[in-house]
């Protein structure tokens, strides 16, 4: 694989590298007029109980149709929601056993690909339904299943990953992390061949740094770690974390890892660890977590498939009347960074240490937000002119 070190002072510039470690300076590329209207919309769930019990993050956005999948791990059930008129359209009820089951240990997510098919993922493999709720395959991240590159001893992949819109690949992190370890990279599963593609990756490097550690005895010990994000664009991946303001871009017609670094003028740009690192019981415990949660938080990209521009909320406390500023950041197709923009001071992005269930629909960014056990979005629509 090649690595790419980038210099970006105001427009991309490239300078290849072998070898090197990658890393880059990214600013705004370009002035916009830029402002916003937000809204909350709620979803008419026609007297159902929606399952919300883990905040839709089993859930799938389908930009080909519009609506949101959303997976109750529990029961096996999927409940189709229709955006366009914010009502729960239907209810899909799912096997857990004989011919057609989706389920082996524990179910980690669902994705609805373009062409109709139906992907459950589970812990360590996953299974695919056609149109007509027919298996038509499963696959196992392992080397008994996969072709291509090897996991060494003791690596795994993390299942819960994500898939390509066409349904063509499975993406995830991978790495000896189960027992003690750190994450090695990305591993990439072409479904047509199931082969394995390994990305080695240092994009965890000093992440445990952040971490907040209690110890509860008998072997046993509670964390706050930082969280990553994985986009897909296309056939390529964006990395991230909660931690710093920076990306991996991974680009498989290159073959190649570019490492973006950007800079806000609202936040900070790197967590700040001024906030103990061990607790010795559980109120200490949540009250350095607090420290560390006020610090700055950088929330996943998400795609807009139709502009093909990325959004990507964050968060840090001050001393607004919601106690946080909230700040939006705009990139263009190839991720150079277009906008800041910061939320006025009446406005609350959900989500308690990242950015809530979000995505992009019909250029609308829907963030999930759950209104005493009812569904329903904060909803932003940007408004670009040009300057």
């Amino acid at each position: 694989m090649n690595k790419i070190r980038l210099l970006i002072p105001i427009i991309l510039a490239g300078l290849a590298s072998c070898g090197t470690k990658d890393s880059a300076e990214n600013t705004q590329v370009n002035a916009i007029n830029f402002s916003y209207e937000i809204d909350t919309v709620y979803i008419d769930a026609k007297g159902e109980f929606v399952f919300l019990n883990m905040g839709l993050f089993f859930s799938d956005y389908s930009a080909k149709d519009g609506s949101l999948y959303n997976l109750n791990s529990q029961s096996g059930r999927v409940e189709i929601i229709d955006l366009k008129n914010k009502t729960l359209e239907r209810l899909v009820q799912y096997d857990f056993d004989g011919p057609n089951s989706i389920i082996e240990m524990a179910l980690t997510g669902i994705k609805k690909a373009d062409n109709g098919d139906l992907f459950f993922m589970n812990y360590m493999m996953m299974n695919q339904l056609d149109s007509t709720d027919t298996k038509i395959a499963s696959y196992r991240w392992s080397n008994e299943f996969l072709k291509g590159d090897d996991l060494k001893a003791n690596e795994e992949i993390d299942g819960m990953g994500q898939i390509a819109n066409d349904g063509s690949y499975f993406a995830s992190v991978y790495g000896v992390y189960q027992t003690g370890g750190t994450y090695s990279g990305l591993a990439k599963v072409t479904f047509a061949d199931s082969t394995l593609k390994l990305i080695p990756l240092d994009f965890w490097g000093d992440k445990d740094k952040y971490s907040i550690k209690m110890d509860v005895g008998d072997g046993r010990a509670f964390s706050s770690p930082e969280y990553k994000f994985l986009t897909l664009d296309g056939d390529n991946l964006i990395l991230s974390t909660t931690a710093k303001n920076e990306l991996w871009y991974y680009d498989a017609a290159k073959d190649s890892t570019f490492h973006k670094v950007y800079s806000s003028t609202f936040t900070q740009n790197e967590k700040v660890v001024n906030y103990p690192k061990t607790a010795n019981s559980q109120d200490d415990f949540d009250q350095a977590k607090k420290q560390k949660n006020d610090q700055v938080v950088f929330g996943p990209l998400v795609k807009d498939e139709n502009s093909g521009r990325f959004y990507r909320y964050s968060r840090e406390s001050d001393d607004s009347e919601n106690n946080y500023a909230y700040v939006l950041t705009i990139f263009d197709e190839k991720l150079n960074q277009l906008h800041e923009e910061k939320m006025r001071d009446e406005v609350t992005i959900p989500g308690d240490y990242f950015a809530a269930k979000t995505f992009v629909h019909k250029g609308m960014l829907y963030t999930f937000l759950n209104i005493e056990d009812e569904l329903a979005f904060v909803r932003l629509k940007p408004n670009f002119q040009k300057p």
